[in-house]
């Protein structure tokens, strides 16, 4: 059977192919009488079916979809990629990867830049402005990953479970003091995380405070030790807790590392656990302790709903797709000692 174009529907409804677009996507700028009478001919061809594919001759696709991560170096980005890459290629579409080097500036150009040649755009864990993404989300399809933006489609990955699980498991254990190290502060899962754990602990009856990071991803992302200049360590240990839960893996054991280096043991004087479930906390000695989702997953799923936006397939419905996330004790974790 022959794929179903926008060429098609305009020919059949006696309009342009840019008119078809209009009434599918935005059909407040055609007449109501238009948008019906392309709707109700679209679905007569099909043209809504999942079966459709992109033509590459239509007017309105070029076959290309966008994706921004903030920083290609940390490696759970890569995982996100992976899975949209899989949907893309299922549906003929190339997908463009650009990094934002976790800078809202650089994230917003690149943001201008590609809505005016990509058929849509994936934003993970996107640092702008709500207003931008709305923005952006008026001209092209868009789908932000971790992050909910009013009136824009999203896939989000809930740690509050994980984290109930987590301070219970410490609870279990005797800690009755935590200190967080925090990621960056326009990250929306930072907050988050911090009010997750606020919550909980003050639920288990546990101490919490926040450190002082001074946290850049694009560091990060090649040696989190660069984070860790002696401050943040040495206003842990002048006021100890038990207990020590970094914003990603990356910290965690850069923390280890500079605890190991004072000769603090992990977990014989402090537990430390992680986020993100990355090969760097599965290979460390200890073992990190993390909080992590199955990102790949979050990917397709994040693809697959902007390419169901841009071939005007599926439902309206723009409620979050939610992933939760799975606490994964390991030997990083232990006992509280005896003070």
């Amino acid at each position: 059977m022959a794929k179903v174009t926008i060429r098609d529907v305009a020919a059949a409804a006696g309009v342009s192919a840019a008119t078809v677009s209009r009434a599918l996507s935005q059909p407040g700028r055609v007449t109501l009488e238009t948008a019906q009478r392309v709707r109700r001919i679209a679905d007569e061809l099909g043209y809504r079916a999942r079966a459709v594919d992109v033509d590459p001759l239509d007017v309105q696709l070029v076959g290309e979809i966008g994706a921004l991560v903030p920083d290609l170096r940390y490696p759970i980005f890569a995982d996100y990629l992976h899975g949209m890459q899989g949907q893309c290629d299922a549906r003929d579409f190339v997908l463009t990867i650009s990094s934002t080097r976790d800078s809202g500036e650089v994230e917003r150009a690149l943001i201008d830049r590609a809505i005016r040649r990509v058929d849509g755009l994936i934003l993970v864990a996107p640092r702008v402005p709500d207003t931008t993404i709305r923005r952006a989300a008026g001209v092209r399809p868009v789908v932000v990953v971790n992050r909910l933006v009013r009136g824009v489609r999203s896939v989000i990955a809930d740690d509050r479970p994980s984290i109930d699980e987590m301070v219970r498991a410490l609870a279990r254990l005797g800690h009755r003091s935590v200190a967080y190290v925090p990621g960056g502060t326009s990250s929306w899962q930072n907050g988050l995380r911090w009010q997750g754990l606020l919550t909980a602990c003050q639920r288990e009856g546990i101490r919490l405070r926040r450190l002082e990071c001074p946290y850049d991803s694009g560091r990060a992302g090649t040696d989190a030790s660069a984070l860790l200049d002696g401050t943040v360590i040495d206003s842990f240990l002048e006021r100890p807790a038990t207990a020590l839960v970094a914003y990603n893996d990356a910290i965690a054991c850069a923390c280890m590392r500079a605890l190991a280096s004072r000769g603090v043991r992990v977990p014989g004087d402090v537990s430390v656990v992680g986020f993100d479930d990355t090969q760097e906390g599965r290979m460390s000695a200890p073992r990190l302790a993390t909080v992590g989702v199955d990102r790949e997953r979050m990917g397709e799923l994040a693809a697959a709903r902007l390419i169901e936006r841009v071939l005007h397939v599926g439902d309206a419905v723009d409620a979050p797709v939610v992933e939760t996330a799975r606490f994964m004790p390991a030997a990083s974790l232990g006992a509280a000692p005896v003070r």
